[in-house]
Order: structure tokens, then C-alpha cells, then sequence
């Protein structure tokens, strides 16, 4: 389950004969506006397509991911063509039981504050500057600039091996003198970074 905590969750949620009757299946086009009250009773499972998701402290993406659980009020903006199912909060949270110690509330806070993160490490450093409500695709962003901003706050090594690691995920890609960040990428990263924290917090 570690590192693909949303896969086997919507696994769990589909696999389950009560969800047809519990569930619907909603049709977005290209740049809807879907508004999503406070404390929403539902969430969204996008089964395709690409959405952006944004409530008043932050911004976040969906692709093949499940939205919704933040309970601020927020608005889905689709990026193409989506399908997704609408899911009762109730639901999900019966579901949770199947999956060990996970509950709703744990997932909550996931979506409320993946963006806030609390080490000091480099991926701080990206989260704080990623402008807010930004809702592109990526960001371009001088490497030298970055380099200088970094290293003044954390170790070489550790900027090194961080930007090795966003790299690796294909997160972040080096153009000459500037690096570019797949920000569906990174936000899908740091959330199921979180979820493995959660995972091995329960175990």
C-alpha cells in the first residue's frame, strides 16, 4: 500500500457491490467550474482526465486521484474532458475499516495540508515559493536563483540530493539555466509522501 495509498484505496471503494448503488458517474468538459460547499458529503474520484482543485489556502491536482476531503469550500476546474465518480463521504469512511487503522479524519488532514510542509528541507523551499493558486501545468524557474535561495537555509548535499530525487520521479527537469516542475507531478508526490507517513504512523 505504501507510496500508492489512493490506488488501493479506490480499489477498495469500486471493489465493493454497494458502490453502483451508492455511486454516480459525472461528466465534466474542459474548463467547468464545480463548486464544492464546506464540509462537503461528498468526494470525487477522477477516473479520467486531469482536474485542478482550489479552496482559499491552496491549490491542488487530480489525475487518477480521489478529491474532495479538504472541508474547506472549493472549486474543481477541469483541465480536459473528465470523468469521475461521485462518491459519499459516508462511504468512504465505511470503507476505511477494510484498510487497517486509516481514518476519514487522518484523510482530511491529508488534503487540508499536504502543501504544508513541516521539515526543513528543500521541498519547503518549493512549496513556499510555488505561487498560490497557481493552476499551469508547470513552472520555470531560474536555476541559479533557486540554487542561491537554497543553499543559504540547507546543506549542499541535501540540495543536491533532492533535486536528484525530483528528477528521478520526473518532478522537476533541468533546461539550461532554468528548472521546470511538473506541478501535477510534485503535488501528486508530496500527497502520497504524506500518505506513506500516515501509513506507517498506523502500522
Amino acid at each position: 500500500m505504501e507510496g500508492m495509498f489512493t490506488i488501493e484505496l479506490i480499489f477498495a471503494l469500486t471493489s465493493n457491490p454497494k458502490f453502483q448503488e451508492v455511486a454516480e458517474l459525472v461528466y465534466w468538459e474542459e474548463n467547468d467550474i464545480i463548486d464544492c460547499p464546506e464540509n462537503s458529503d461528498y468526494v470525487y474520484a477522477i477516473d479520467e482526465g486531469n482536474v485542478t482543485q482550489y479552496a482559499e489556502r491552496n491549490s491542488f491536482w487530480g489525475k487518477g486521484t480521489i478529491l474532495g476531503f479538504t472541508r474547506d469550500k472549493s472549486k474543481i476546474q477541469p483541465l480536459c474532458k473528465t470523468v469521475a465518480w461521485k462518491i459519499p463521504l459516508t462511504y468512504v469512511a465505511d470503507n476505511l475499516n477494510t484498510m487497517g487503522k486509516v481514518k476519514i479524519e487522518d484523510l482530511i488532514e491529508i488534503e487540508m495540508n499536504f502543501l504544508n510542509q513541516h521539515t526543513n528541507d528543500c521541498m519547503e523551499w518549493f512549496v513556499k515559493k510555488m505561487p498560490v493558486r497557481l493552476h499551469s501545468k508547470s513552472w520555470k524557474i531560474a536555476q541559479d536563483f533557486v540554487k542561491q535561495e537554497v543553499t543559504q537555509v540547507f546543506p549542499k548535499n541535501l540540495w543536491k540530493a533532492q533535486l536528484d530525487e525530483l528528477k528521478a520521479h520526473r518532478i522537476l527537469y533541468e533546461l539550461g539555466h532554468y528548472l521546470e516542475i511538473d506541478i501535477p507531478r510534485f503535488h501528486n508526490y508530496l500527497r502520497h509522501k504524506e500518505y506513506d507517513l500516515l501509513i506507517k504512523k498506523n502500522l
